[in-house]
């Protein structure tokens, strides 16, 4: 890569909005790396953040993507120029300290990553094999899975409902199925959604099922009156009281309650009596935590709750593996990719309060192109399934 003094950056502006600025392009130092990212994908909390509902601690977001080492610093590296390599955003350490939320992000064509974020691990090597448009689906993955082992921990779920049509919901959906739970409601406000991800064949038309005051009484009529065994709640955290009140309902006794996104609200739930619901999640940070904790509700049911914040090494190279070898699957949760000269149209549109589709899918999960210099918003066709390692598209 040519040396050069300023590169393009998608950032942050005052009013909330995501803007294009050319920003000094650093060169790394002793025991650092600079990195090109290649995909970044936009996560909810990005979207969050622009919105203001969490606090922002720096103007170039982005932690989800697959970059290529292009240059590294004076002194022994385990990286290598040319390597492509993939993030691990939090922190372990330091709850405070992730990327793309008090650091800059990957939403920029060059990105120095200094030798303590590498000390902590932060960059991992890109499993070869893995189409290039999968790379940023790697960490949110590795996510899900840490969710769903947590919660095997207490019982072998064979019906869920995932509250949340998002791409956590929906890789959770396909994650599930992978591990033969045979009964997923997917859940959520959006019928667009919902229609989309039948369309996509992510769930059956039977299993999508609008959110409504009736959530509860709904599922438990198609479950005997039983209950489902776990809930899952991909919901942004402005939504997760409301959501966990309805998973409450609509869980057995002795089901279980995964928590992907934290609380805005301190307060204590009525419905749950003494527990710190966003407690509970701070428990499982990096993969290191595996607390699911036993709960009994107002009513005196008796649950399992638990909840998570990132994954470990482990579990995305877990993630990376199951993109390598079935890529086609995991893949269907992607709607558009967007060049990065047309991303701050794509946020304003995702940011909007009632967002409308975007061509003829909803966006879903977007990905953002920093190789294409075009003006392309382009919907993601479904990838074909292929035999044997998969190629980088």
């Amino acid at each position: 890569m040519q040396a050069v003094s300023t590169h393009a950056a998608l950032v942050a502006s005052a009013t909330g909005q995501v803007v294009i600025e050319r920003v000094p392009t650093k060169r790394p130092q002793a025991g650092e790396i600079l990195v090109a990212p290649l995909r970044v994908g936009i996560c909810g909390s990005d979207l969050d953040l622009l919105r203001g509902t969490r606090p922002l601690g720096t103007r170039i977001l982005g932690h989800e993507g697959v970059a290529e080492v292009v240059a590294v610093g004076r002194g022994t590296s385990p990286f290598t120029i040319g390597q492509r390599v993939t993030f691990l955003p939090n922190n372990p350490n330091n709850p405070a300290d992730v990327l793309g939320v008090s650091t800059e992000g990957l939403y920029q064509q060059c990105l120095v990553v200094p030798p303590a974020a590498l000390g902590r691990g932060m960059v991992v090597p890109f499993a070869p094999g893995v189409p290039l448009v999968c790379g940023p689906l790697a960490e949110p993955f590795a996510t899900v899975i840490y969710g769903q082992r947590l919660l095997e921990q207490v019982c072998t779920p064979n019906s869920i409902a995932i509250i949340g049509a998002g791409p956590i919901g929906l890789l959770n959906a396909l994650y599930a199925r992978e591990q033969g739970c045979a009964h997923i409601f997917l859940v959520d406000t959006s019928r667009a959604r919902l229609d989309w991800a039948v369309k996509r064949g992510i769930v059956a038309g039977a299993e999508a099922v609008l959110n409504s005051p009736q959530l509860a009484q709904s599922v438990l009529a198609q479950t005997a009156g039983q209950g489902v065994d776990a809930a899952y709640l991909c919901t942004s955290r402005s939504a997760t009281h409301a959501v966990l009140k309805q998973a409450l309902r609509l869980v057995r006794e002795e089901g279980a309650i995964n928590l992907t996104a934290g609380s805005d609200s301190p307060e204590e739930l009525p419905e749950l009596p003494g527990v710190d619901v966003d407690g509970i999640r701070r428990a499982n940070v990096c993969g290191l935590g595996r607390e699911v904790r036993a709960c009994v509700t107002r009513e005196g049911k008796k649950l399992w709750l638990t909840g998570h914040s990132g994954a470990s090494v482990g579990y995305l190279q877990e993630a990376m593996r199951a993109l390598r070898d079935d890529p086609a699957t995991y893949a269907r949760v992607i709607s558009h990719l967007v060049s990065y000269r047309a991303a701050p149209r794509m946020f304003a549109h995702l940011l909007a309060a009632d967002p409308q589709r975007r061509g003829g899918a909803p966006g879903v999960k977007v990905i953002s192109d920093f190789i294409n210099e075009t003006e392309e918003v382009e919907e993601v066709a479904m990838l074909e399934p292929q035999q044997g390692p998969a190629k980088d598209a």
